[in-house]
């Protein structure tokens, strides 16, 4: 008998997979879930959780694992923050009892193939599975430090699909009047019904767009504000991400800002850190816990954190952020100004 059982997963996180080496099972698994048993029929006393040759596993929220199915650090719902928001939050863990696969070294192969992929659409391209240092784990008394018999390495990288248009958008301004609005169709073009943008009250009516009506219809717009306290070698910039979208709930929100290399990094109200040259010389900044960590949706009153920055150059030669990141993805810069403008 050959048969294909698949398991309902709801609200999935991230989802990775991987193909075996031989003909390796999945045993049972805590902290994630894999989505296909496949054929097991050769089993006849216990049935594994998976036995398909390429499995593939997805991260939970807490409320969608049973007690019995949970383990420390496990269940983000796919959702990981940076080791500088919260390093407790940054890591994602789950077990799996493997069957058919050998219990010494030399007998345990690597698997291959690994893919992973993301609830936010775009792919991660992801490396050989390489034999590292073995992982060290501490005892329950606390008094001794037992080694794994093999750890395995897999690095994976975000790729946007062909075609992708980011959920993200800058814009400029300054006490002086200038404005620079988002560049028209940055993330989609306004729709040429009128009806099918959403209402500009607040009310979200069925089939209507959940982005506010824009010309650039990105659900994030960050503003960049030019200050008039900005003098010489400094310039301060209030910061303003929005969020116009009347149903995402953007929690945890991290931004990524590359500066030219001419510019420094100075100060801000809110968390920051500014990562070394050989890391790309980026400037990191996140909410501050129950003031402007999280953004709620557009009508909410909170759809909105703003915060104070400063730069330090040469005066005369400063240039706009070459690069804006959101959440990860990089938000379409404006139609610059010309060069010699107060920017």
């Amino acid at each position: 008998m050959n048969y294909q059982q698949y398991r309902t997963v709801t609200e999935p996180g991230w989802r990775l997979g991987w193909t075996w080496a031989r003909r390796e099972v999945i045993w049972s698994m805590v902290g994630a879930r894999p989505l296909r048993q496949g054929d097991c029929s050769s089993f006849k006393d216990g049935i594994p959780a998976s036995c398909t040759r390429s499995p593939t596993v997805a991260d939970l929220t807490a409320n969608n694992m049973p007690s019995r199915e949970k383990i420390n650090g496990c269940c983000k719902g796919g959702v990981l923050l940076t080791q500088f928001q919260d390093a407790r939050k940054s890591v994602a863990k789950f077990q799996i009892a493997v069957g058919a696969a050998g219990t010494t070294s030399k007998t345990v192969q690597l698997p291959k193939n690994y893919t992973l992929a993301a609830p936010g659409g775009g792919g991660y391209s992801c490396s050989s599975a390489k034999i590292g240092p073995p992982t060290k784990f501490l005892s329950k008394d606390r008094k001794r430090v037992t080694l794994a018999m093999m750890t395995w390495q897999v690095v994976c990288r975000y790729a946007p699909p062909r075609g992708y248009k980011p959920p993200c958008c800058v814009s400029l301004s300054s006490d002086q009047g200038m404005k620079v609005p988002c560049a028209t169709c940055a993330c989609s073009c306004k729709p040429s019904d009128a009806k099918s943008c959403a209402p500009s009250s607040g009310k979200t009516e069925r089939g209507k767009s959940p982005v506010e009506c824009t010309n650039h219809m990105c659900p994030i717009n960050i503003n960049w504000h030019l200050l008039s306290k900005s003098k010489g070698s400094v310039r301060w910039f209030e910061v303003s991400i929005s969020n116009l979208n009347r149903h995402a709930n953007y929690t945890d929100w991290i931004l990524m800002i590359q500066h030219p290399a001419l510019q420094k990094f100075v100060n801000a109200n809110t968390n920051y850190w500014s990562l070394p040259s050989e890391l790309g010389s980026m400037d990191v900044l996140w909410g501050i816990e129950n003031y402007d960590q999280g953004l709620g949706p557009l009508g909410s009153g909170r759809s909105t954190a703003k915060f104070v920055i400063s730069y330090k150059g040469s005066p005369g030669n400063w240039n706009f952020s070459s690069n804006v990141f959101f959440n990860g993805d990089r938000c379409t810069n404006p139609p610059l100004p010309q060069r010699g403008s107060s920017t």
